[in-house]
């Protein structure tokens, strides 16, 4: 039951603005809906922590009783929640960090937001490089502007795994990079973190005649040698698109992924007989840079470094070999339009030879050329509503089949925010969006 607030939880917000999280929806059947919280409160406590974020109230709220603090309105309120076991309070919120999001502390050359133009989703143009958000969502963070008390409290909540852009291990080089003559030496912060059992998975985004060559070499031997805090290394090209305001940096050229492609297989062979594990990883694009095939789907493990672009065709692939078994022998009449970037039209093309095969389906793959970023960008998760409806506008088709990685996390807005509405008005069919090879087959073939 809901009762006026007291003095005490009064005290939490006399004579400041209150702090807290603000309740997006209250989930139907949970604790909290059963407690009288709803969608506009503003949760103040947990168990009597104001918490700063969505880790702080999950792990405030490990009771069977849930003592919770909230505003409505101008009316503080408390509740007490009562939690099955497994269960959560119930909560979204509108944001999962209360006191705003961490900035980023450098001036990369190479920063992707920095270079964006205008007219895009507003949250794109945010330099985040928050540790929570790291932990809650995978995204990678340098560690940068982390405070002493950041540290203890990654240590005391276990915050774990963290993604770290690590780029060079030489100190010098690394901060050549981040254009931050006072970044701290990663290591030692691997090495602090990793004492009291926080993992990694860190990133190298190689920029040509900077961090490759010997200076990779010696990024691999010191991450290799702090397995297993140190779980992963992924090795990304840089990417710059004709927005990026650039200096002397340049992309990958065949001949540099080849080379960067050699280093990684000598690695990974040496570093699967000594850890049991390849530790180090390509991403896609250096494969189809070079020309190279894709390593078998051993290669990468437990697919960990798979966000960064890493293992999904392989991936894909096998996906589809398990898929294919329920492609049905006839449908009614359709043409359909696969439409992807360019990195993935050599997989969807042998898939859709495959389809073919099923009688009334005509499957055609429309890899979309990136006006908007450059035609060096090829990712699907990097295509605008306003390529693609270039790219189709001469084109018929009862039904089209987006890739999920073009929205946003909430799957409605592209890049430069156009929603699934706007692209259905634009373009030559029936729009249904797919992420995996099941999900396309079903978009394809279902009624």
């Amino acid at each position: 039951m809901n009762v006026e607030a007291g003095p005490e939880a009064l005290a939490l917000t006399r004579g400041r603005p209150p702090r807290g999280g603000r309740l997006r929806r209250v989930r139907r059947g949970s604790a909290a809906e059963r407690a009288g919280l709803r969608a506009g409160d503003l949760l103040l406590s947990v168990n009597g922590i104001v918490p700063r974020d969505t880790i702080d109230v999950l792990l405030a709220a490990q009771t069977e009783v849930v003592a919770l603090t909230y505003l409505r309105g101008e009316q503080q309120c408390v509740a007490e929640a009562f939690v099955s076991a497994g269960d959560d309070l119930g909560l979204d919120f509108e944001a999962p960090t209360f006191d705003g999001i961490r900035r980023c502390a450098n001036d990369c050359d190479f920063c992707f937001i920095d270079g964006l133009p205008t007219g895009l989703r507003e949250t794109l143009y945010i330099r985040d490089d928050d540790y929570r958000y790291s932990f809650l969502y995978g995204s990678f963070v340098t560690l940068t502007n982390l405070r002493a008390a950041d540290l203890d409290r990654i240590c005391y909540q276990r915050l774990s795994p963290l993604r770290v852009s690590v780029h060079a291990t030489d100190l010098d080089v690394r901060r050549r990079l981040l254009a931050n003559p006072r970044a701290p030496d990663v290591l030692a912060q691997l090495d602090e973190l990793g004492a009291a059992g926080i993992e990694f998975h860190t990133q190298v985004v190689l920029v040509p005649g900077i961090n490759d060559g010997p200076v990779l070499e010696r990024t691999i031997a010191d991450l290799a040698e702090r397995y297993p805090a140190v779980r992963s290394v992924a090795l990304v090209p840089v990417g710059l698109t004709r927005h990026s305001h650039t200096s002397g940096l340049r992309t990958l050229s065949a001949d540099d992924a080849t080379a960067v492609l050699e280093a990684y297989r000598r690695w990974q062979r040496a570093l699967r007989k000594r850890l049991g594990v390849g530790f180090v990883y390509a991403s896609d694009e250096l494969f189809l840079l070079a020309g190279r095939p894709f390593p078998p789907a051993t290669h990468y493990d437990d697919y960990c470094q798979l966000q960064n672009g890493i293992g999904l065709v392989p991936l894909f692939l096998g996906q589809w070999r398990r898929a294919r078994r329920r492609l049905p022998r006839a449908v009614s009449p359709r043409a359909v339009l696969w439409v992807c970037g360019e990195a993935m039209d050599r997989a969807l093309r042998l898939v859709a030879a495959e389809v073919r095969q099923v009688e009334g389906l005509d499957v055609e793959v429309v890899s979309v050329p990136n006006a908007f970023f450059g035609t060096g960008v090829t990712v699907s998760g990097l295509l605008t509503g306003q390529d693609v409806a270039r790219a189709l506008q001469h084109k018929a088709a009862d039904r089209i089949v987006l890739p999920r990685a073009m929205f946003d996390a909430a799957g409605a807005r592209t890049l430069d925010d156009w929603s699934l509405s706007d692209l259905q008005a634009r373009l030559p069919g029936e729009v249904r969006v797919a992420h995996t090879a099941g999900e396309l087959l079903e978009a394809t073939c279902a009624a």
